[in-house]
C-alpha cells in the first residue's frame, strides 16, 4: 500500500530551540522548493500500555518529504513510530515502527468528539480531530 502522508513528532519536542531548528529546516526546504507538499502542524494524543494518555506537538508531511528530508535530518531518530496515512481514506492507516514493523490500523476518520477515543490527531489549521 502506498502511504501519502506521515504524521510524526520530533525528538525533544518540548525544547524550544530544537523545535525552532526543525521548523527553520523545513521552512528553508520549502523556500528552496525542495518539499513536495506542505508542513501541517498538529497535536497528537496516544495512550500507552498503562492507559496513560500523552499529548505531543506533531506534524504531517507528504511521505516523500518525510523520507527524503525529515528522517535523514536526525530530528526523529528517537521516535518509536510514525503514523502513515494513505491517500485513499477508505484504506487503513498504519503505525510504522523504527525497526520497520507495520501495525495496521483502521482508516482515518474525522471525529465529532474525542470522548473515549484513546488516540487522535488534531489539525490546528482546521480545528478538526482525526483518528484511525
Amino acid at each position: 500500500m502506498r502511504f501519502e502522508q506521515i504524521v510524526f513528532a520530533i525528538d525533544a519536542n518540548d525544547d524550544l530551540h530544537s523545535v525552532a531548528k526543525f521548523m527553520r529546516l523545513m521552512d528553508t526546504k520549502r523556500v528552496m522548493g525542495e518539499l513536495k507538499g506542505t508542513v501541517v502542524q498538529c497535536i497528537g494524543a496516544w495512550t500507552d500500555d498503562d492507559g496513560h494518555t500523552h499529548l505531543e506537538p506533531s506534524y504531517m508531511v507528504d511521505a516523500r518529504d518525510y523520507y527524503e528530508v525529515v528522517k535523514p535530518s536526525g530530528y526523529v531518530d528517537g521516535q518509536v513510530c510514525v503514523l502513515a496515512v494513505p491517500g485513499d481514506t477508505r484504506q487503513p492507516c498504519a503505525l510504522i515502527y523504527a525497526n520497520g514493523y507495520r501495525e495496521g490500523l483502521k482508516p482515518m476518520r474525522k471525529l465529532k468528539s474525542i470522548l473515549g477515543v484513546p488516540s487522535w490527531t488534531y489539525v490546528i489549521a482546521t480545528g478538526d480531530y482525526f483518528s484511525c
